[in-house]
């Protein structure tokens, strides 16, 4: 009871280009990651949660589909205001617009009373069971935004190379002046940003860009009891600054290849003691199954071998074979041993043999196309959509 709970990195409205469903054009896949929010509200409602905190990239972008905005109306905003929960939503780097005049779909729940849509830094302060609660929100912003918010302090234009710099110095001063200004039992930071020495996951998705503004530990002020920060998919301690440890909540659920090992979750925190914990939630298996066919060898034989059972998995296989082997591949048997998984892709690579005195390549631009994207974007979650539009779009240039 009291408790504060804290979700970050859902990414509803999601694209995946399989499993949709014909009537609301939603993938089974986006599906599974409104189940893992849904469950934390579920969990805020039977704990009977104080505030229920997002921090950052609720949505995937700016503006997703009526659908998934109703989702999280109906299955999270709702239940929660009926509850009594106040709800407070920050910003991501995925759902706040370069530009701040616009609009987003994270607008849609400024309209309820017990919830608190988060642009721009705040402070607020509320009382949970005679305990005084002091919150520092730091949402993202964009590398133009903080330019712009240099530029207001100093009142000059600021040399590029220095605008990072400059802003850190900034932010850092606003910090300590909120972090040290007010009087609270308990002191707490949410914000969506990478802090430097985070832990980043391996895949072709990134969630930090190149050039894009960052924190570093420096910068979190001693008097706070504890910093929990959205926007690395990882849910990690990265370290502590004075007595407060700062954390990273992660994703909700495995969004990109690279976090197929990843455990998943939300935090809680229990104002009374200042401690937090991490709840682990369900996650669909995911499974890359890689196989290399030797000469010689019966390559369905060898593949039928390496497939694990995959019932409700998603599976990407991956085949490496000599020149000529794929045409002794029974398609069906894969198939058949596949047919259970949630979603499959398989590709093929195939090891040309070296000519001599003849060089091998192609001009084929679907060929080249489909190279590309297997070199650059290997484990991207769109890769297949990739594929299909990048094919679509030469048959309709090259005819």
């Amino acid at each position: 009871m009291g408790e504060i709970v804290v979700v970050g990195d859902v990414h509803e409205g999601m694209n995946f280009p399989y499993n949709i469903d014909p009537e609301t054009g939603l993938s089974a896949r986006a599906l599974d990651i409104h189940k893992n929010l849904r469950r934390v509200a579920e969990y805020a409602l039977e704990s009977r949660a104080s505030l229920f905190v997002i921090v950052g990239d609720l949505f995937d972008r700016t503006h997703v589909s009526p659908i998934s905005r109703e989702l999280v109306r109906r299955d999270v905003i709702e239940p929660l205001g009926e509850a009594g929960v106040e709800v407070w939503i920050l910003a991501g780097n995925h759902d706040q617009p370069h530009n701040s005049g616009r609009g987003t779909s994270l607008e849609d729940f400024r309209g309820y009373p017990h919830v608190k849509v988060f642009r721009k830094p705040a402070v607020q302060g509320l009382e949970i069971d005679g305990i005084r609660v002091e919150c520092i929100l730091l949402p993202y912003m964009h590398p133009e935004q903080i330019a712009a918010l240099v530029k207001e302090k100093e009142g000059r234009e600021i040399p590029q190379e220095q605008l990072f710099v400059m802003g850190q110095k900034i932010l850092q001063s606003w910090l300590e002046k909120k972090a040290s200004g007010t009087k609270a039992d308990l002191k707490l930071l949410f914000a969506h940003y990478y802090l430097e020495g985070a832990r980043l996951r391996e895949g072709a998705y990134p969630e930090v860009l190149p050039g894009e503004f960052s924190l570093r530990k420096e910068m979190i002020p001693e008097a706070l009891d504890l910093a929990v920060f959205g926007h690395v998919h990882i849910h990690q301690v990265v370290g502590r600054k004075g007595k407060a440890e700062i954390v990273y909540t992660g994703s909700v659920e495995r969004l990109d290849w690279g976090e197929r090992g990843d455990r998943k979750g939300f935090m809680t925190i229990d104002p009374a003691s200042k401690a937090w914990r991490f709840v682990e939630l369900p996650c669909r298996e995911m499974l890359r199954i890689e196989v290399e066919i030797g000469p010689g060898e019966d390559p369905t034989e060898r593949i039928l071998e390496a497939i694990p059972a995959v019932d409700g998995a998603l599976v990407r296989l991956e085949v490496g074979l000599s020149e000529g082997q794929r045409e002794r591949v029974e398609d069906r048997q894969i198939m058949e041993r596949l047919k259970g998984a949630f979603h499959y892709a398989v590709s093929w690579h195939e090891r040309s043999m070296a000519k001599k005195g003849i060089a091998n390549f192609t001009m084929d631009p679907f060929s080249l196309f489909h190279g590309f994207v297997e070199l650059n974007y290997p484990d991207h979650p769109r890769r297949e959509e990739l594929l299909e539009k990048g094919r679509a779009i030469l048959r309709e240039v090259v005819g």
